[in-house]
């Protein structure tokens, strides 16, 4: 037979002198011990994998100007767009649209010439 959970209703409903595992408070607190825990140990799982991610980008090579003087499409976290003009600052590229859209050169990820 299997061990009924201690925080079943049908066993809350029980009388605590006929349940006779301690304390109904006792095994609250336990089971709410044991949820800080797991939340502790998802935060903590959490931060390490920001901690990657901003490692990751710190480590990535950043593109100046004078790298993307040939460049012909260039890509970023959205998708590759077709090079327009290049700036100081940023890289102007088509769209879609009837617009041009600005991209700054610390966002760019790739570049093909």
């Amino acid at each position: 037979m299997i061990a009924p959970d201690p925080l079943d209703h049908g066993i809350l409903n029980v009388p605590i002198s006929k349940r006779g595992r301690g304390s109904l408070d006792a095994q609250i607190d336990k089971a709410l011990a044991a949820e800080r825990r797991d939340a502790r140990r998802q935060r903590r799982a959490m931060a390490q994998e920001r901690k990657a991610v901003r490692a990751a980008e710190a480590a990535r090579v950043k593109f100046t100007a004078e790298d993307l003087v040939d460049a012909v499409l260039i890509r970023d976290h959205i998708g590759w767009h077709r090079v327009v003009r290049v700036n100081a600052k940023s890289v102007t590229v088509k769209t879609g649209h009837s617009w041009d859209d600005r991209i700054p050169l610390d966002r760019i990820l790739e570049v093909r010439t």
